[in-house]
């Protein structure tokens, strides 16, 4: 079947093995498993070496699996720690365990509010009780209950809270029902079961009574959006096509998922219907722009939809959609990297990024690499349709604009000159310098070659110039001073280089002298000042949801923009097991919202956040833009 097809190198079992999975008993069961011991001595981390002392915990944990007991307490494991003959754990000891084995499969725990005082230790136990709720129609067969359950999932998608009850209340659900708000909670978690948004009068979170099941939906899209009014003037595309040639259906369901879990479902026409079908869907990104999402087996298309013309599409708001898309996607292609044996298949579960022409029907596509070789107008060779290109670089970040420096500014100042540059500050000069300039200030500056070495890179140049500057600034006490004279006695600036690492707005400086000197600073708010009604509102939990998929990939200089610190980004991306940017930067506002600015006296309003966007170069009318409805 697979012969001379690039599907074929997803087989990685050479053995032809029919097995009765009926029959446990079947005499091809020996050869399966024989098999599966083979492929599992070729998986990358078989022969890595362990430490002795997770030994114990794991024959303990296999002792509970035998006697039936698939879930634990944080406090139960923690006990049986203690009572180690040789050497109990520490601490961190102790979560470097968990999470190591949550990383190869034998055991789920999650580092995660609400859900990091469990631990499933049989893995199956979460997948019997999504079974129980989503299954094939004929295993629901004289079950009322269950088939009712499933003809809504394959209607709309959803399942309701209270039939799940209804099941689990059973004998036979039992062991699920003693643990149902954990178990719900760790499905919404992996997006396996979705729940939507719902608001009270004060925009505060309250729970919905029912899930989105996207793996469920059969419906298919006869709506006629995408053949409405002027489409192909209102929209702009993109793609991301697999580099396997095929897209498992699975990947598909847990991509819409994440898409359900940011944004609202779009509902459409004279009867409000939902949008949400079989491997498809339309959400609402604010009043003026939709996104219409298509899982097909070789591409995933993303549009997004402007009520009157694509040029009114802001560029910061459409790249910042596509970095949170395309981290949604590495983390969930993940699976199936760890899943090969064969370390060349790795790239099998990547994606390339391509434009797509604005025809919804079987648009052409340009690679972003060839965008560089179209000057003003790509004109798609099926459809014969002109896209300037302005308009479908949007998908892409611009550069920053560099601002004149100004009469008056700090560097000439002494006492601005003698204060510890902030995080805030060493972030913005990162960004001013290639790895390479970055390296030989540090030297000069004092860092040894070794510890320049030493710092870990991610692969994220801004990132690493940062760490390095902030290594200088914490172990040899550099002042704005310190770094003046080192650019210009290296020639890589003038004294005004520092102007644009200064602070934009008073409320984000830190406590001391340089308060006083803030008045000095470049950039006046963003023009906000006319409506203080509007930009003055304390941020509320809607407000958090609308703009978290704004941020994209700036999540540290996010964070820093705000006023934290990078002690704060270590503890909040520590969590994260999983690269996950959405709800990596909402964790972020929520920390600024919630702890940061109450320990400071700080009023968390949403003119601070526009500041903040406007300080990492996204342009702050995708905030407006996010919350009109709110305003």
């Amino acid at each position: 079947m697979f012969q001379q097809t690039p599907l074929g190198q997803h087989l990685v079992i050479e053995d032809r093995i029919f097995v009765n999975a009926k029959d446990k008993h079947d005499t091809e069961m020996e050869k399966i498993k024989e098999v599966i011991i083979r492929e599992s001595e070729r998986q990358p981390t078989w022969g890595e070496l362990l430490p002795k002392c997770f030994i114990s915990l794991e024959l303990e944990f296999a002792s509970l699996t035998k006697r039936n007991i698939p879930l634990i307490t944080l406090e139960h494991l923690k006990k049986i720690n203690s009572l180690q003959p040789i050497r109990p754990l520490s601490e961190d000891e102790l979560k470097v365990f968990l999470k190591f084995q949550h990383s190869i499969g034998k055991l789920l725990y999650f580092e995660e509010l609400k859900l990091d005082d469990r631990i499933v230790l049989s893995p199956t136990l979460l997948i019997d009780a999504f079974k129980s709720i989503v299954t094939d129609r004929r295993f629901c067969k004289g079950d009322r209950n269950r088939e009712e359950i499933w003809d809504a999932m394959g209607m709309k998608g959803v399942v309701f809270k209270q039939a799940i009850y209804e099941v689990w209340k059973r004998k036979k659900y039992a062991k699920f029902n003693k643990e149902k708000d954990y178990l719900l909670a760790v499905m919404t978690h992996l997006d396996i079961l979705v729940e939507p948004k719902r608001y009270d009068s004060s925009r505060t979170r309250i729970p919905a009574d029912f899930y989105y099941v996207a793996s469920m939906v059969r419906a298919i899209d006869d709506s006629g959006y995408l053949q409405s009014a002027g489409i192909i003037k209102r929209n702009i595309a993109l793609a991301f096509e697999s580099s396997s040639l095929m897209i498992p259906p699975a990947l598909s369901f847990r991509f819409i998922s994440y898409c359900l879990s940011v944004w609202a479902v779009k509902t459409y026409g004279e009867n409000n219907k939902d949008m949400l079908f079989h491997r498809s869907g339309v959400f609402t990104i604010d009043p003026s722009l939709d996104m219409y999402i298509l899982c097909e087996d070789d591409k995933i298309s993303v549009r997004l939809v402007h009520t009157r013309t694509n040029t009114l599409i802001m560029r910061d708001l459409a790249s910042s959609i596509n970095e949170c898309l395309t981290s949604a996607l590495e983390k969930i292609s993940q699976l199936y990297i760890r899943t090969s044996s064969d370390q060349n298949h790795t790239s099998d579960a990547s994606f390339v990024t391509s434009v797509c022409c604005n025809s919804p029907d079987k648009p052409c596509i340009l690679p972003f690499e060839n965008l560089a070789y179209v000057d003003k107008i790509w004109k798609c060779p099926a459809h014969g349709i002109e896209h300037p290109i302005h308009i479908i670089k949007s998908w892409i970040p611009g550069k920053q604009e560099e601002n004149e420096c100004e009469p008056g500014c700090p560097v000439t100042n002494e006492e601005f000159l003698k204060e510890l540059p902030s995080d805030l500050h060493l972030r913005r000069l990162s960004l001013m310098y290639s790895s390479n300039d970055v390296r030989e200030l540090a030297i000069h500056l004092g860092l040894s070659t070794t510890d320049v070495n030493m710092t870990v890179d991610t692969g994220d140049q801004a990132l690493w110039n940062f760490e390095v500057f902030r290594r200088c600034r914490d172990s040899k006490a550099v002042t704005f001073k310190d770094i003046k004279r080192k650019i210009a006695a290296l020639g890589k600036g003038n004294i005004h280089t520092l102007c644009k690492v200064n602070i934009c707005n008073e409320t984000l400086t830190e406590p001391g002298s340089f308060n006083r000197i803030s008045s000095l600073v470049k950039g006046d708010f963003i023009g906000y000042d006319r409506e203080p009604e509007k930009w003055d509102v304390v941020t509320t939990e809607e407000h958090i949801d609308r703009l978290v998929s704004l941020v994209g990939n700036k999540s540290l200089p996010f964070l820093i923009e705000l006023g934290m610190d990078f002690h704060t980004w270590e503890r909040i991306s520590h969590k994260q097991i999983e690269r996950d940017l959405v709800r990596l930067n909402k964790d972020i506002l929520e920390e600024w919202s919630n702890k940061f600015c109450r320990m400071h006296s700080l009023k968390p309003t949403l003119r601070t956040i526009a500041q903040s966007f406007s300080n990492i170069g996204k342009n702050v009318k995708i905030v407006e833009n996010a919350l009109l409805d709110l305003f």
